[in-house]
């Protein structure tokens, strides 16, 4: 039966005719493009990530953020040259079913893995901000990669209930990629749409509500903080943190929720089939894995304040000469009293603790971005 099927869906695709407009969709341009655009950008963020300091590395964020990169980079590894062979081939699909199941499991495992860890980074920085002596004493850096592989696990038994009857892989236009049936008439098929489409959808909801809470906490905790170096530091770590998570959950909300809405809207039965539309929102899907890691690599505080201080340099010499000395004079500033009050600790046997002064800016930006943060 399963091979009766996969050959009926072949052959309706080698009868189609793809239209002049459709030629530049089904194009194996696009593929090569994103296969290219997603290996780079994930090896790139894991490089960097394992660049930072090694008690970052020993940080439950931290593991998220590379989890995150890990999975978007296995999933572009083990579905775009699948994609490609078959356009090399002439949109003929070599490896049958067999094949069709894996490619399809795999795509399904790339998305929940990702929106699943995307929620364990938002329920961290709840636990941290929210409940930081629960959270400091219970949560262990240790205990982040149990979650991923966790996370994994329950993605993989997802992605594999079509295999087992719960939902059926099938070959999809133009014949270059397999996904679980979105058309089906049964109800495994039906189920299985539904749950794939409600899950991702509640799980993109949950992380906003955390966000919206996160950021409403941290605004309070900006007009409530002492005036201390210290305090300031530590909050801006956790805004550091905060943007990225919404950056990367706006990006997976952009490119998922089309499909998952769309999968949601067929099992209603108030659309018909469009094929090219299909194949439109799942390389949307795809373009997540290439935007996460340079969602990452924008949000680095430091290379933000570099370029800044380049287009300043180049384009507005004399603001970039004052804002230098103003940053020199504050420096300066901030030593002499630092000085100052040790000594006068020194005299009067007061305790005083040690101000490390801010970096010059363009001279040091050590400790200034979200995954040189403390967690």
């Amino acid at each position: 039966m399963e091979n009766y099927s996969f050959l009926d869906s072949l052959n309706q695709f080698d009868n189609e005719t793809v239209d002049e407009e459709q030629r530049p969709m089904i194009s194996s341009l696009v593929p090569s493009i994103m296969f290219s655009a997603g290996v780079f950008g994930n090896l790139l963020a894991l490089f960097v990530l394992s660049r930072s300091p090694k008690e970052q590395r020993r940080s439950v964020f931290y593991r998220l953020v590379a989890a995150l990169a890990f999975t978007d980079l296995f999933g572009t590894l083990t579905t775009s040259p699948v994609t490609l062979l078959v356009y090399n081939n002439n949109l003929k699909w070599l490896g049958g079913q067999p094949l069709c199941d894996y490619f399809s499991i795999m795509l399904i495992f790339a998305g929940l893995a990702t929106v699943f860890t995307l929620g364990a980074m938002a329920l961290d920085r709840f636990m941290a901000l929210k409940h930081p002596y629960i959270y400091h004493a219970k949560i262990k850096y240790k205990q982040a990669t149990y979650i991923v592989l966790t996370l994994w696990l329950v993605a993989i038994l997802i992605a594999l209930l079509p295999k087992i009857g719960l939902g059926k892989n099938v070959q999809q236009f133009p014949g270059s990629w397999c996904f679980f049936e979105m058309y089906g008439d049964t109800a495994s098929e039906k189920a299985f749409a539904i749950l794939f489409s409600i899950l991702g959808i509640s799980i993109i909801f949950t992380i906003a509500i955390l966000n919206i809470i996160l950021i409403s906490t941290l605004c309070n905790m900006r007009k409530k903080a002492p005036r201390s170096l210290n305090a300031r530091n530590i909050i801006q770590c956790e805004v550091q943190m905060a943007i990225f998570l919404v950056g990367v959950m706006m990006v997976f909300s952009v490119c998922y929720a089309p499909l998952m809405i769309r999968v949601l809207v067929i099992q209603t039965g108030l659309t018909g089939r469009n094929n090219l539309f299909d194949l439109t929102v799942i390389r949307l899907a795809s373009f997540n894995q290439i935007l996460d890691p340079w969602v990452y690599l924008l949000f680095r505080r430091e290379l933000v304040v570099r370029g800044i201080s380049i287009i300043q340099k180049h384009f507005c010499p004399k603001t970039f000469k004052k804002k230098r000395t103003n940053s020199s004079f504050k420096y300066i500033e901030r030593t002499m009293t630092t000085e100052k009050m040790v000594t006068v600790a020194q005299t009067s046997d007061i305790p005083v603790s040690p101000i490390t002064p801010p970096p010059l800016l363009g001279l040091s930006e050590k400790n200034s971005s979200f995954d040189q943060c403390p967690a």
